[in-house]
């Protein structure tokens, strides 16, 4: 048998080896910093956002309608949509204090859309409490929808007439997009409407937040149309990402997916139903007709068949790669911003829906 005789490391490799293990260490941790640094920057702009909410309301309370203004807006959230004005308008060189009264038009505008959804979905809780329309009743919840509307519109119109425009325009999507999905059906949905929905409906106040922030942080018109490519394909992918986490949710005496309880055909069903046979489209047919129909109380054994239909198709994993496709859209539209934190946390922020927030 032959000897083989291992060849000694010189000097220079002991020394490249060192430097290896250097970069990628620093590599590790300049990467387990930047998400730290994320982390606390977005935990730290949600409590200013959520204090600034709480003045705002404050100085409302004259107003019948404060109790019920109050409940909706000061409930948890995420606080996305004036977490990206203020990120748009840093990220072309403005403050946050200069941009954070149109920051909370938007979240006021974000939440009129709850309450109304709430109504119309028929949705006894909202984030964990009692829907306004539940708590109180359907008059108060329509008024306070309307109210907090007419509150962001005033809030948005000291950034002048194209940004006015700009909340208004989203707002009318929004309605158009609901209407949309009110509209859907099985049979007729497909990819090319079911996007245009979530256009509308979802993306709509993500890219005005974008490209407004961006005005009012003094960008320039490419720098603002750069930004609202971002929040519009940002909220897409957001969209599709809540769709596949509803779906994924199981079943359970006191859970069932929301949407199969409001009759919200969402990407994965579109998916499933265009991509199945004969008989599995009958199935999911039948299912679908009868958990749309009984809401409430909607059969588990349904429920379980829908999932098992999806965990055993590719649809999941179709949802997955078009989300990922809008993530890196949104990232690509970004490209020509200088290179700051703020950026950075941008694209951290629409990376967070594929790889989650911790």
């Amino acid at each position: 048998m032959e000897h083989v005789v291992l060849k000694q490391p010189t000097t220079y490799d002991r020394w490249k080896i060192r430097k290896r293990v250097f970069r990628l260490k620093q590599e590790h941790y300049f990467e387990y910093d930047s998400r730290n640094a994320f982390k606390l920057y977005v935990s730290r702009t949600k409590s200013q956002v959520q204090s600034e909410l709480a003045k705002f309301i404050l100085r409302l309370s004259k107003l019948n309608l404060h109790p019920q203004i109050e409940y909706a807006v000061m409930s948890e959230g995420k606080r996305l949509r004036p977490l990206l004005v203020i990120l748009s308008a840093e990220s072309v060189g403005g403050s946050r204090d200069e941009v954070m009264p149109l920051a909370l038009a938007f979240e006021l505008m974000h939440t009129a859309s709850l309450v109304h959804d709430d109504i119309i979905d028929q949705d006894e809780m909202r984030r964990g409490r009692p829907a306004v329309h539940k708590k109180w009743s359907m008059n108060d919840a329509l008024l306070t929808g309307d109210a907090l509307i007419a509150l962001a519109i005033d809030l948005a119109s000291g950034y002048g007439e194209t940004t006015l425009k700009a909340v208004a325009q989203s707002a009318l999507e929004l309605c158009d997009g609901e209407d949309m999905d009110l509209t859907f059906s099985l049979k007729t949905a497909s990819e090319e409407p079911y996007f245009r929905k979530i256009g509308k409906k979802s993306a709509s106040l993500f890219r005005a937040a974008a490209y407004c922030g961006a005005l009012a942080g003094g960008g320039t018109p490419s720098e603002a149309h750069s930004l609202s490519a971002f929040g519009e394909n940002f909220g897409i992918a957001y969209q599709l990402r809540d769709d596949l986490l509803d779906l994924a949710s199981s079943p359970s005496i006191k859970s069932i997916p929301a949407d199969l309880k409001t009759a919200r055909l969402t990407l994965p069903l579109i998916h499933l139903y265009e991509t199945s046979g004969l008989r599995e489209r009958e199935q999911l047919e039948s299912d679908l007709r009868f958990l749309f129909g009984r809401k409430q109380s909607s059969s588990y054994a349904a429920v379980r068949r829908v999932q098992r239909m999806l965990g055993e198709s590719d649809s999941v994993a179709y949802c997955e790669k078009r989300i990922a496709e809008y993530v890196q859209k949104a990232i690509d539209s970004i490209t020509p911003l200088m290179e700051s934190n703020s950026k950075s946390y941008l694209i951290q922020m629409v990376e967070s829906l594929i790889v989650g927030w911790d």
